[in-house]
């Protein structure tokens, strides 16, 4: 059940040269490598259904504070307790689109008594790890595909288009940021207020039509054309966690545990990271896409850090919020001066 749709249009990526090789021991890596180990090949549309679910519910609290008029005076607000924010979103289940609909209808009705910046920090940041997680798996699936049935003859076309607007609206949202007012949160929300599909991952198994002419007028999208369109996205997508401006404001959650605990996950997640960056250098210092699979476990890792990153800034953060950092961060082993990455995926809590 995809809540909110894809659609609209774009086109192809540019090619190689000698692919030929390349794609053959590309193949061979992606079917030998740690990365297969726990991803669910079988279980894709499920978790994006999920995905879709959960970035709906967070939408929603965003739309339902941008129309009231009072919560857009943020900065004039005294900070309150989102205790009760974050207990209502734990007890969402996501078993059916009815029920789905009635916790968020009581959830919209708790926001009023919640601080609105930070209702609307954790939605951003709920959907900044959420598509990460979506947006990574989109990748891994299609390469999976693509290494065992390299000659697939399934056209792509629509989803390309998908992701290419996916693409053009985060570096729309990077090039404007500078001349709008507030910070990165209050942007964000107005921005995904007006616009649904900001930030939001499309669908890969998007049948093409075989009807329309004009469609057969244009070059035909196969999958490993479609992976490099993503891995611009996912470039685009890291330059959008770059250009977000580090606010250090955690400082005790809504659980009431200490700084302390939210500070040995951030000495964790610092010393790994300079450790990522370190192996990173002695291999990969261009901006494009990294050539070899080690080097792309690599960035992943680095944007997994810093998604982390982001959701140890926020200024109320709950023990499952805290749990989920921590998982995350004991996915990427680095002992033995190499990276070990486990990419099995992590919704964010809800």
């Amino acid at each position: 059940m995809v809540l909110i749709p894809e659609e609209e249009c774009g086109e192809g990526e540019e090619d190689g040269g000698e692919e030929g090789e390349e794609e053959g021991s590309s193949s061979r890596e992606w079917l030998e490598s740690d990365v297969v180990n726990g991803f669910p090949l079988c279980g894709f549309d499920s978790l994006y259904d999920k995905y879709c679910e959960r970035m709906l519910v967070f939408h929603k609290m965003i739309a339902q504070l941008m129309k009231d008029p009072e919560s857009l005076n943020m900065s004039k607000k005294s900070p309150r307790s989102a205790s009760k924010l974050a207990s209502t979103l734990r007890s969402l289940s996501f078993k059916r689109k009815d029920e789905l609909q009635e916790d968020c209808e009581q959830l919209q009705q708790q926001q009023s008594e919640d601080d609105p910046y930070q209702t609307l920090e954790t939605a951003y940041v709920a959907h900044v790890s959420l598509s990460w997680e979506a947006l990574h798996c989109t990748y891994v699936h299609l390469s999976l595909i693509v290494a065992a049935q390299p000659d697939n003859p399934t056209t792509y076309s629509c989803a390309a288009q998908a992701f290419q607007q996916f693409q053009v609206l985060l570096q729309r949202f990077v090039e404007n940021e500078p001349f709008e007012h507030g910070t990165r949160v209050e942007i964000y929300a107005r921005s995904r207020s007006l616009l649904s599909k900001l930030l939001q991952v499309p669908t890969f198994q998007v049948a093409d039509k075989k009807d329309n002419t004009e469609d057969q007028m244009e070059p035909s999208i196969f999958a490993p054309d479609l992976i490099k369109l993503l891995e611009d996205s996912i470039l685009t997508f890291r330059l959008f966690l770059k250009k977000d401006k580090k606010k250090n404001s955690a400082h005790m959650s809504t659980h009431g545990h200490t700084g302390s605990s939210i500070h040995h996950v951030q000495s964790s997640l610092d010393k790994k990271e300079a450790k990522v960056k370190e192996l990173f250098k002695k291999r990969w210092k261009s901006k494009t896409w990294p050539p070899t699979m080690e080097e792309v476990q690599l960035l992943f890792a680095l944007i997994d850090i810093k998604v982390v990153s982001r959701v140890l800034r926020m200024g109320k953060l709950s023990k499952e919020q805290l749990l989920w950092c921590e998982e995350k961060m004991s996915k990427l082993d680095l002992s033995e001066n190499r990276l070990r990455r486990d990419g099995s995926p992590i919704l964010f809590p809800c």
